[in-house]
Order: C-alpha cells, then structure tokens, then sequence
C-alpha cells in the first residue's frame, strides 16, 4: 500500500471522474455523454496515430513562447520601473487593470489584427503574463536594499557583476513565484485562443469535436488537457513555488 500512497490521490480522482461520467450517461444518454471506456478508447487512438502528443505539444509550445516573450521585456522593464518608482506608483491602475483582463479580450484583439493561426494563442499568452512578471519583477528589484547598490556604484563594481551577485539574487524569488502563477495560466489561456482563434492544437481539436458533436473526441481531449494540467503542476509548478519559497526564506 505504501508505494501507491503518492498516486492514491490521482487514482480516487479518476475513480470519481469515471463514476460522475458514468451517472450523466445514464441522466443524458450514451450519444451526449460517453462512457469512461470509450473516452479512454478514444484518447487511447489519438495517442497510437501520434495526434494526441502532436497537438498537447503545440499548444504547450505556443505557451512558453508567450511566456518567453513576457518574460523578455516584462523583467527589464520591472527592473527599470524600480529605478523610477514613481512612474510605477502613476501606472499601477493600469498594471491592475490589465492583469484583471480576462483573455478573451486579448484574443479578440489578436484576431482583428493577425487573423487565426499560431500568432492568436502567443499573443494572448504574452499578454495576459506580462503584467505579471513586470509587477514581480519591480516588486523584488524595490525590496533591494538601496544602501548596498550605491555602494557598488560607489566603488565602480561593473553593472554585470552588481546585477549577477546582488540584483539577480535578489529579484529570483519574486520572478519564480510569478513564473509559477504564469505557467500555471499560460497554457490554459493558450488552449482558449485555439479554441476560438486557431486551426490547430489542443484548444482548436476540442472546437472542432464541439462543432461536429463528436463526444468521445470531446471528453478525450478533456482529459487530455486535465492530465497535461496534472502534470504542469507537479512537475514544473509546484517544485518553482517551493524554491521561491525556500529561496525568500533564505533571503530573509
């Protein structure tokens, strides 16, 4: 019993999963709501052709590249808004209001002006992390103590080596814990930019079971999505929260 204790949670979730499916096919009907085996026979074919992975793997991309992107000018810009702050106390209404955005409004505006395709679910990544990792990053950079940096400008320490033992150390902790708040919405904010503004990918596969009714395909890449969810948040999530954690503490 011991070594299945850490997947016991994972197999009561799928028990439940299995049995609330179950009851709705009895409530609804076999052609609205499938059973658990022929949602897993489904998702068991998409796997065997290749599709599944293919399809978790580009919308998993298309996130990170948002991420990646936010990232590249969100920390630079924390950092400089730290340096003037008050530039970042006239703008924090509009910080506020653009992380409060929900993403529907980035992908409307990403379908105005790129169209559909893979510039949908970036730009609506990029958008909705950016506030984020620019709020964290300046919220670190402010945290610093001022006395240490005119120091090091006092005694003509290169930028380089400030910035690699003294800024970076410090700012880490803020920038995981919104890296872990990003990744754990950037990949979700991705497959609703499929959904509604691409022709391919996790988001795009479910509209077009949607649009065809096609019910297994639909409850398969359901699970799909929750899985890769499951495994964002044990793997990569959890583990940044818990060294940001680890590392403010230390800090402190």
């Amino acid at each position: 019993m011991r070594p299945l204790r850490p997947i016991l949670p994972y197999l009561v979730s799928f028990m439940a999963w299995a049995i609330a499916l179950w009851c709705l096919g009895l409530a609804f009907g076999g052609q609205l709501v499938p059973s658990p085996l022929r949602v897993l026979g489904s998702l068991g074919s998409l796997a065997m052709d290749g599709t599944l992975f293919a399809e978790l793997l580009r919308t998993v991309r298309r996130a990170l590249l948002g991420v990646l992107l936010a990232t590249a000018l969100g920390v630079p810009l924390g950092l400089l808004a730290a340096r003037f702050q008050p530039l970042l106390r006239y703008t924090a209404p509009l910080i506020a209001g653009l992380q409060s955005c929900p993403p529907v409004v980035w992908i409307s505006i990403a379908m105005v002006l790129a169209g559909t395709g893979s510039a949908v679910p970036v730009a609506t990544v990029f958008a909705a992390t950016l506030p984020i990792l620019f709020s964290n990053t300046a919220q670190g950079a402010m945290g610093l103590p001022s006395r240490v940096v005119l120091m090091g400008r006092l005694y003509g320490v290169p930028f380089a080596r400030r910035f690699l033992d003294f800024t970076l150390p410090g700012i880490l902790p803020f920038f995981l814990a919104g890296l872990s708040i990003v990744l754990s919405t950037a990949w979700k904010a991705a497959a609703v930019a499929e959904f509604m503004g691409s022709h391919d990918g996790a988001g795009a596969r479910i509209y077009w079971c949607y649009s065809r009714l096609d019910m297994e395909g639909l409850h398969a890449w359901a699970l799909a999505i929750i899985v890769l969810g499951l495994g964002l948040e044990g793997l990569v999530i959890t583990p940044l929260r818990r060294k940001a954690a680890a590392m403010a503490s230390k800090g402190a």
